[in-house]
């Protein structure tokens, strides 16, 4: 029929749609056990999806006509929200990417090279940087374009890294006395008897 239901109250015509056809103005008198009668049935399916480069947790993808099929109508899109996994070398702000590298206290003193995590060969990559004499802790080296790929847009952030000076906790009599020398060539007064980094135990 027409896919509508008259009830007469009193005075009144109500109309309302159809329980049985749901509107389309067909009833299936014996509907299959999986759909019910409403044409579709609930599956579950894997399917390969492209993620662009830099992307970042919590952005969502458009897979069209992938969703839902409605009796009638046409598919909807499917919607992905992507969950990037994070890595303890990496701290992600926008494009950039900020790595923390421990350095000794002599060649930040003395500078040289040193290797540092790169987003190169899937993360797995490295890079030999200069370091300058005198870098003090906290000091930035910005490497720029080796950072996160920008998304629907040409080029990539930067990589920002900060160097961590690294004293030693213990050293040879030779590595106290050298320090021991400069510490004298420089003027400092350190203490003799001191069991931490410039002494020992008497």
């Amino acid at each position: 029929g027409k896919g509508q239901v008259v009830h007469s109250q009193g005075f009144f015509m109500v109309q309302t749609t159809c329980p049985q056809c749901r509107g389309s103005g067909k009833a299936i008198k014996d509907p299959c056990d999986d759909c019910r009668g409403r044409g579709t049935r609930a599956e579950s399916s894997t399917m390969t999806v492209t993620v662009p480069a830099g992307v970042d947790d919590g952005q969502t993808l458009r897979l069209a006509n992938k969703g839902e099929t409605a009796p009638g109508g046409s598919t909807g899109h499917l919607y992905v929200v992507l969950h990037v996994q994070g890595d303890e070398r990496f701290r992600r702000e926008g494009d950039d990417i900020l790595t923390e590298m421990n350095v000794s206290f002599v060649k930040a003193a003395l500078g040289g090279e040193i290797d540092v995590y790169t987003l190169e060969d899937n993360c797995n990559g490295t890079a030999t940087v200069k370091l300058e004499p005198g870098t003090q802790p906290g000091d930035v080296l910005v490497r720029r374009g080796h950072g996160i790929p920008r998304v629907g847009e040409a080029g990539r952030g930067d990589q920002v890294i900060q160097f961590k000076v690294e004293i030693p906790k213990k050293l040879t009599s030779k590595q106290e006395a050298l320090l021991r020398e400069l510490a004298s060539e420089l003027g400092e007064d350190v203490e003799e008897k001191k069991k931490g980094l410039f002494g020992r135990k008497k």
